[in-house]
């Protein structure tokens, strides 16, 4: 991971002597709390509403082992799963189930207090032998998305209500690497030994916010109903319903759904009419192409990937793709306006055919025989297979390259068919779009497995030291300066060898009806997202 914001930085450099007090046992609302009325933002009072309907599709199971690797899967899961902390829309960490913690002065230990009166929802009492127990399982037993347990080694209960977590070495952001911790419950899932294929009512046992009342694979549906014995604060949506949607335009006019995501050519039916409120989202979902360097030596020269990209005209896409509502792709990996740690300086390779068609001669590609594609010397074409699933922006990337003599034979599959030969490393040019778009993680040779929404190097045979030492000494840099200019650097190296080119990054507009339900983050974009639902 890397950090954008310098508060936790700034927390780190004093975490070893500081006890964060953030009220274990503090009172929390209740069933009977009666909230004011009316609709508001997030984080106001609102009025409970009985019943919100959303796009469904299947996601997978939401257990943290059997739900899809992608976010619609592990947000309906994080409606259920608590993990040990989780982090604020600033990007603080913050308690979850965990309300207290205390690191030792050395920095190799660290005590959490557990929130009091927690309950699974089955009604067994949530405990710290959970904990240990979540730890060791899921060593043996990776979930879907498993925390960084690298610099622990040993967890052990103290008491009901007490976790030590002593650490092989000193991790000043240990703390940010358990907000991904998911605890599930010991006497559910000590006994079972495939927890992928567990899709049992009991496997969807958490002690988070909602409950799963309904789910089906075939049609895409799930159900949710609101924990009355929830520990924190009281959900204000009493039941979420995904179902089917076969035009969402269609479903929301007509009240079947009630909040989708529109594109800029429809916001005038709406954005001036009070029975609609528009929200719109600056993002890191991003579209990014992968060069495959195995299946394809040639792509290893970067010359050869930096001709591309002057070739592939990121601004028309946005334009023609997202009809204004994205971003162009930064080649050094962050977003050039959310990201307070973009660096302007790299190579930005503006659309130029003919700095393209110069590199591409620099290489010796010419097209010999006429054909508008360009060969070597072996009379070996410059043509790619290039799997996608959105047909539309396959086909213009497909014409830029074509205009260099580049030839992009498209490949158009279905999500879960892309994702699982993308993991594979099952292509030459690949689109892959997911909202870990500032992903730099994959492209170092630390990461051991692909997904199906990240790779790693190794997976498409591309390798620089430098790139992972820089990348691993930021994840452990507490100086905020030094740390700014080693992301300045890391772009640099991004941007030059290019191992995979961003094309852009995606804007959302959602719009929902206020009198329907009005509670949306605003710090999120996806309308399943547990924000949306409960504080």
């Amino acid at each position: 991971m890397y950090r954008k914001r310098g508060l936790p930085i700034v927390l780190a450099l004093v975490i070893f002597t500081t006890l964060f007090v953030f009220g274990c046992g503090m009172e929390q609302s209740s069933g009977e709390a009666e909230p004011a009325p009316g609709n508001g933002a997030a984080g106001q009072a609102v009025e409970q509403a009985e019943v919100i309907r959303l796009s469904g599709g299947d996601w997978g199971y939401p257990s943290p082992y059997a739900h899809y690797p992608r976010g619609p899967g592990s947000r309906k899961m994080r409606l259920i799963f608590d993990t040990l902390l989780t982090s604020d829309s600033e990007g603080n960490t913050v308690p979850m189930l965990a309300c207290d913690w205390e690191a030792g002065a050395d920095g190799l230990t660290y005590t959490f207090k557990l929130q009091p009166g927690v309950k699974w929802q089955d009604g067994r009492p949530f405990t710290a032998e959970d904990v240990v127990f979540s730890y060791e399982y899921q060593q043996q037993y990776p979930p879907v998305n498993i925390a960084d347990f690298s610099a622990v080694s040993r967890v052990e209960a103290l008491d009901e209500q007490t976790v030590l977590m002593e650490l092989q070495e000193t991790e000043p952001f240990f703390l940010d690497k358990m907000r991904s911790f998911t605890i599930i419950p010991k006497h559910i899932w000590e006994g079972v030994t495939d927890p992928y294929s567990l899709t049992t009512p009991e496997a969807a046992v958490g002690t988070g916010p909602y409950i799963l009342t309904d789910f089906s694979k075939e049609h895409g549906i799930y159900g949710f109903v609101a924990n009355d014995h929830f520990w924190g604060n009281k959900p204000r949506v009493k039941e979420i319903q995904f179902v089917p949607v076969s035009e969402a335009i269609l479903s929301f006019e007509q009240g079947e759904v009630d909040r989708i995501g529109v594109t800029p050519d429809i916001l005038s039916r709406y954005e001036n009419d009070p029975e609609y409120r528009v929200m719109q989202y600056v993002t890191s979902w991003a579209n990014r192409l992968y060069f495959n360097m195995n299946k394809r030596p040639e792509l290893a020269d970067k010359v050869l990937r930096q001709a591309m990209a002057y070739a592939i005209d990121r601004q028309e896409l946005v334009d023609l793709v997202e009809r204004g509502a994205a971003v162009p792709g930064n080649p050094g990996v962050l977003h050039p306006i959310s990201n307070e740690l973009y660096n302007p300086a790299v190579p930005a390779y503006n659309h130029n055919l003919q700095q393209a068609e110069e590199l591409l001669d620099s290489l010796g590609y010419k097209d010999t025989d006429g054909d508008g594609v360009r060969e070597n010397s072996r009379g070996e074409k410059l043509k790619y297979q290039l799997l996608a699933t959105d047909a539309r922006l396959a086909e213009v990337v497909q014409m830029h390259l074509a205009k260099i003599g580049i030839e992009a034979i498209v490949q158009v599959t279905d999500t879960m068919t892309r994702d699982a030969r993308f993991k594979e490393g099952d292509f030459e040019l690949c689109i892959n779009g997911s909202g870990n778009g500032e992903d730099i993680e994959e492209v170092t040779g630390g990461k051991e497995k692909g997904r199906a929404t990240s790779t790693t190097g190794k997976t498409i045979g591309y390798q620089n030291p430098e790139l992972d030492r820089l990348y691993f000494a930021q994840d452990k840099e507490t100086d905020p300066e030094k740390h700014r200019e080693m992301m300045a650097e890391l772009q640099q190296i991004l941007a030059e060898d290019l191992p995979k080119l961003v094309l852009y990054y995606t804007n959302s507009i959602s719009v929902h009806r206020p009198a329907v339900y009005d509670g949306w983050s605003e710090d999120t974009y996806h309308s399943d997202s547990r924000a949306n639902f409960v504080d």
